[in-house]
Protein backbone atom coordinates (compact mmCIF):
# COMPACT_ATOMS: atom_id res chain seq x y z
CA UNK A 1 0.00 0.00 0.00
CA UNK A 2 1.48 3.09 -0.88
CA UNK A 3 2.63 5.96 1.56
CA UNK A 4 0.61 9.44 1.95
CA UNK A 5 4.02 10.69 -0.32
CA UNK A 6 3.61 8.25 -2.77
CA UNK A 7 -0.31 8.96 -3.01
CA UNK A 8 0.30 12.21 -4.58
CA UNK A 9 2.83 11.00 -6.54
CA UNK A 10 6.23 12.21 -3.78
CA UNK A 11 8.47 9.47 -4.69
CA UNK A 12 11.65 11.22 -2.59
CA UNK A 13 12.03 14.32 -0.70
CA UNK A 14 14.96 17.20 -1.14
CA UNK A 15 16.08 19.51 0.68
CA UNK A 16 14.57 22.05 -1.90
CA UNK A 17 11.08 20.55 -1.01
CA UNK A 18 11.25 20.91 2.54
CA UNK A 19 13.17 24.78 2.20
CA UNK A 20 10.19 25.49 -0.12
CA UNK A 21 7.40 24.00 2.09
CA UNK A 22 9.12 26.34 4.89
CA UNK A 23 9.06 29.50 3.54
CA UNK A 24 6.41 28.90 0.80
CA UNK A 25 3.90 26.20 1.18
CA UNK A 26 1.57 26.92 -1.12
CA UNK A 27 3.82 26.83 -4.01
CA UNK A 28 5.63 23.30 -3.06
CA UNK A 29 1.80 22.14 -3.14
CA UNK A 30 1.27 23.51 -6.46
CA UNK A 31 4.39 21.91 -7.72
CA UNK A 32 3.52 18.44 -6.19
CA UNK A 33 -0.14 19.03 -8.06
CA UNK A 34 2.15 19.47 -11.55
CA UNK A 35 1.92 23.18 -11.57
CA UNK A 36 5.00 25.03 -12.33
CA UNK A 37 7.04 26.61 -14.83
CA UNK A 38 9.24 24.41 -14.68
CA UNK A 39 12.28 26.39 -16.31
CA UNK A 40 15.42 28.32 -14.34
CA UNK A 41 16.17 31.77 -14.99
CA UNK A 42 19.52 33.51 -15.51
CA UNK A 43 20.65 33.48 -12.32
CA UNK A 44 20.37 29.81 -12.43
CA UNK A 45 22.17 29.73 -15.25
CA UNK A 46 24.87 31.68 -13.84
CA UNK A 47 25.42 29.06 -11.03
CA UNK A 48 25.22 25.76 -12.97
CA UNK A 49 28.11 27.52 -14.92
CA UNK A 50 30.49 28.54 -12.01
CA UNK A 51 29.32 25.37 -10.73
CA UNK A 52 31.06 23.70 -13.67
CA UNK A 53 34.12 25.84 -13.93
CA UNK A 54 34.69 25.94 -10.28
CA UNK A 55 34.99 22.13 -9.96
CA UNK A 56 37.06 21.77 -12.91
CA UNK A 57 39.32 23.92 -11.58
CA UNK A 58 39.16 22.43 -7.95
CA UNK A 59 40.47 18.66 -10.28
CA UNK A 60 42.72 20.32 -12.93
CA UNK A 61 44.39 23.40 -10.95
CA UNK A 62 46.37 23.80 -14.00
CA UNK A 63 43.60 24.38 -16.22
CA UNK A 64 44.14 28.12 -18.03
CA UNK A 65 41.11 30.20 -16.66
CA UNK A 66 40.09 30.87 -20.53
CA UNK A 67 38.69 27.54 -20.99
CA UNK A 68 37.18 28.13 -17.18
CA UNK A 69 35.10 31.00 -18.50
CA UNK A 70 34.97 28.99 -21.70
CA UNK A 71 32.86 26.29 -20.05
CA UNK A 72 30.97 28.58 -17.50
CA UNK A 73 29.98 30.29 -20.62
CA UNK A 74 28.60 27.67 -22.40
CA UNK A 75 26.50 26.22 -19.49
CA UNK A 76 25.00 29.15 -19.96
CA UNK A 77 24.14 30.15 -23.01
CA UNK A 78 23.01 26.06 -23.66
CA UNK A 79 20.53 27.12 -21.17
CA UNK A 80 19.60 30.49 -22.72
CA UNK A 81 19.34 28.75 -26.09
CA UNK A 82 17.00 25.64 -24.81
CA UNK A 83 14.81 28.31 -22.25
CA UNK A 84 11.05 27.98 -23.35
CA UNK A 85 9.51 31.10 -21.32
CA UNK A 86 10.63 34.66 -21.94
CA UNK A 87 13.02 35.93 -19.24
CA UNK A 88 14.63 39.75 -19.12
CA UNK A 89 16.93 40.56 -21.60
CA UNK A 90 18.28 43.17 -18.78
CA UNK A 91 18.83 40.23 -16.02
CA UNK A 92 20.41 37.56 -18.53
CA UNK A 93 22.60 40.59 -19.44
CA UNK A 94 23.30 41.26 -16.19
CA UNK A 95 24.28 37.75 -14.88
CA UNK A 96 26.26 36.94 -18.37
CA UNK A 97 28.63 39.95 -17.56
CA UNK A 98 29.24 39.00 -14.48
CA UNK A 99 30.11 35.16 -14.90
CA UNK A 100 33.44 35.35 -15.30
CA UNK A 101 34.10 37.21 -12.14
CA UNK A 102 32.55 34.61 -10.49
CA UNK A 103 34.79 31.77 -12.40
CA UNK A 104 37.68 33.52 -11.50
CA UNK A 105 37.26 34.35 -7.83
CA UNK A 106 35.82 30.39 -7.48
CA UNK A 107 38.71 29.13 -9.19
CA UNK A 108 41.18 30.38 -7.28
CA UNK A 109 39.38 29.66 -4.01
CA UNK A 110 39.70 25.91 -4.85
CA UNK A 111 43.05 25.51 -5.94
CA UNK A 112 44.06 27.39 -2.82
CA UNK A 113 42.87 24.90 -0.85
CA UNK A 114 45.62 22.86 -2.10
CA UNK A 115 44.09 19.40 -2.32
CA UNK A 116 41.66 17.65 -5.07
CA UNK A 117 38.47 16.26 -4.81
CA UNK A 118 37.80 12.94 -4.89
CA UNK A 119 34.63 13.57 -7.16
CA UNK A 120 32.36 15.94 -8.21
CA UNK A 121 28.68 16.59 -9.12
CA UNK A 122 27.76 13.31 -6.72
CA UNK A 123 23.97 12.33 -5.67
CA UNK A 124 23.64 11.04 -2.21
CA UNK A 125 20.74 8.99 -0.97
CA UNK A 126 19.63 8.39 2.79
CA UNK A 127 16.94 7.74 4.83
CA UNK A 128 15.65 9.72 8.18
CA UNK A 129 13.54 7.45 10.40
CA UNK A 130 9.90 8.18 10.18
CA UNK A 131 9.64 9.56 6.90
CA UNK A 132 8.14 7.00 4.64
CA UNK A 133 10.55 8.14 1.18
CA UNK A 134 14.14 8.41 0.62
CA UNK A 135 16.04 12.08 0.32
CA UNK A 136 17.86 12.61 -2.32
CA UNK A 137 20.82 15.44 -3.07
CA UNK A 138 23.43 16.30 -5.17
CA UNK A 139 27.18 17.53 -3.56
CA UNK A 140 29.51 19.71 -5.57
CA UNK A 141 32.65 18.27 -4.14
CA UNK A 142 33.72 15.46 -2.31
CA UNK A 143 37.09 15.96 -0.50
CA UNK A 144 38.73 13.38 1.81
CA UNK A 145 36.98 14.93 4.55
CA UNK A 146 34.97 17.27 3.63
CA UNK A 147 31.90 17.36 1.16
CA UNK A 148 31.51 20.96 -0.38
CA UNK A 149 28.54 23.01 -1.42
CA UNK A 150 29.11 25.93 -4.14
CA UNK A 151 26.74 28.50 -4.02
CA UNK A 152 26.99 31.91 -6.20
CA UNK A 153 25.25 35.22 -4.55
CA UNK A 154 24.91 38.19 -6.05
CA UNK A 155 25.27 39.72 -2.21
CA UNK A 156 27.71 38.30 -0.01
CA UNK A 157 26.65 36.76 3.12
CA UNK A 158 28.16 37.00 6.40
CA UNK A 159 26.45 33.62 7.26
CA UNK A 160 25.14 30.51 5.84
CA UNK A 161 21.60 30.56 5.48
CA UNK A 162 19.34 27.43 7.56
CA UNK A 163 17.82 26.58 4.24
CA UNK A 164 21.62 25.80 3.22
CA UNK A 165 22.48 24.10 6.66
CA UNK A 166 19.47 21.55 6.30
CA UNK A 167 20.92 20.79 2.43
CA UNK A 168 24.41 20.35 3.60
CA UNK A 169 23.19 18.08 6.81
CA UNK A 170 22.06 15.54 3.93
CA UNK A 171 25.33 15.40 2.12
CA UNK A 172 27.01 15.11 5.39
CA UNK A 173 24.87 11.95 6.94
CA UNK A 174 25.21 10.23 3.30
CA UNK A 175 29.23 10.50 3.32
CA UNK A 176 30.24 10.86 6.90
CA UNK A 177 32.35 13.93 6.10
CA UNK A 178 32.86 17.62 7.62
CA UNK A 179 29.65 19.81 5.73
CA UNK A 180 30.56 23.14 4.07
CA UNK A 181 29.00 25.94 2.20
CA UNK A 182 31.09 27.97 0.08
CA UNK A 183 29.60 31.47 -1.35
CA UNK A 184 30.96 32.76 -4.13
CA UNK A 185 30.49 36.42 -5.18
CA UNK A 186 31.91 38.73 -7.84
CA UNK A 187 34.92 40.02 -5.27
CA UNK A 188 35.03 37.34 -2.89
CA UNK A 189 34.51 33.81 -1.53
CA UNK A 190 33.42 32.91 2.36
CA UNK A 191 33.21 29.33 3.58
CA UNK A 192 31.37 28.49 6.41
CA UNK A 193 31.50 24.66 7.60
CA UNK A 194 27.96 23.82 8.97
CA UNK A 195 27.77 22.64 12.51
CA UNK A 196 25.29 20.37 14.47
CA UNK A 197 24.28 18.15 11.37
CA UNK A 198 21.85 16.32 13.86
CA UNK A 199 19.86 18.96 14.72
CA UNK A 200 19.72 20.01 10.76
CA UNK A 201 18.38 16.63 9.77
CA UNK A 202 16.16 16.85 12.86
CA UNK A 203 14.87 20.39 10.97
CA UNK A 204 14.51 18.35 7.72
CA UNK A 205 12.16 15.23 9.85
CA UNK A 206 9.91 17.70 11.42
CA UNK A 207 9.21 19.93 8.48
CA UNK A 208 8.48 16.84 6.53
CA UNK A 209 6.28 15.13 8.87
CA UNK A 210 4.52 18.49 8.80
CA UNK A 211 3.82 17.73 4.96
CA UNK A 212 3.07 14.70 5.08
CA UNK A 213 0.27 15.73 7.85
CA UNK A 214 -1.21 17.78 5.30
CA UNK A 215 -0.86 15.62 2.27
CA UNK A 216 -2.92 12.81 4.71
CA UNK A 217 -5.39 15.20 4.79
CA UNK A 218 -6.72 14.13 1.55
CA UNK A 219 -6.27 12.11 -1.71
CA UNK A 220 -7.21 15.20 -4.04
CA UNK A 221 -4.31 17.63 -3.83
CA UNK A 222 -6.29 20.30 -4.76
CA UNK A 223 -7.95 19.65 -1.28
CA UNK A 224 -4.60 19.67 0.34
CA UNK A 225 -3.49 23.03 -1.12
CA UNK A 226 -6.30 24.43 0.66
CA UNK A 227 -5.50 23.84 4.10
CA UNK A 228 -2.92 26.54 3.58
CA UNK A 229 -2.65 29.98 1.85
CA UNK A 230 -0.71 31.56 -0.96
CA UNK A 231 1.41 34.73 -0.59
CA UNK A 232 1.30 35.46 -4.28
CA UNK A 233 3.01 39.01 -3.84
CA UNK A 234 6.31 36.98 -3.17
CA UNK A 235 8.71 36.92 -6.06
CA UNK A 236 9.14 33.23 -6.72
CA UNK A 237 5.30 33.64 -8.07
CA UNK A 238 5.11 33.96 -11.68
CA UNK A 239 1.94 34.44 -13.99
CA UNK A 240 1.40 30.71 -14.21
CA UNK A 241 1.58 29.96 -10.54
CA UNK A 242 -0.53 33.07 -9.44
CA UNK A 243 -3.40 32.12 -12.23
CA UNK A 244 -3.22 28.52 -10.64
CA UNK A 245 -4.18 30.33 -7.42
CA UNK A 246 -6.91 32.37 -8.43
CA UNK A 247 -8.51 29.50 -9.33
CA UNK A 248 -7.78 26.84 -6.64
CA UNK A 249 -7.93 29.64 -3.52
CA UNK A 250 -10.89 32.07 -5.77
CA UNK A 251 -8.68 34.86 -5.33
CA UNK A 252 -8.86 37.97 -6.96
CA UNK A 253 -5.63 39.11 -7.78
CA UNK A 254 -5.10 42.69 -9.86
Amino acid sequence: MANVFERHGVMHLSASTINGWITQPALTLLKIAGISDGEAGPAAWRGQGVDRAAAKAALEPTVQEADLFALADKVFDDNLSSAINDHSADRIEKERKALHSYVSNAAGFYRGLGEKPEAEQGKVTIKIDGIAVPWIGYYDLLYADKVRDTKTVGRMTSTVSAGHCRQAAIYAHATKREPWIDYVGTKEVRAFRVDNVNAWLGQLHHAAKSLERVLSFSDDIFECCRCVYPDTDHWMWSETTKQAAKDIWQMEIQ
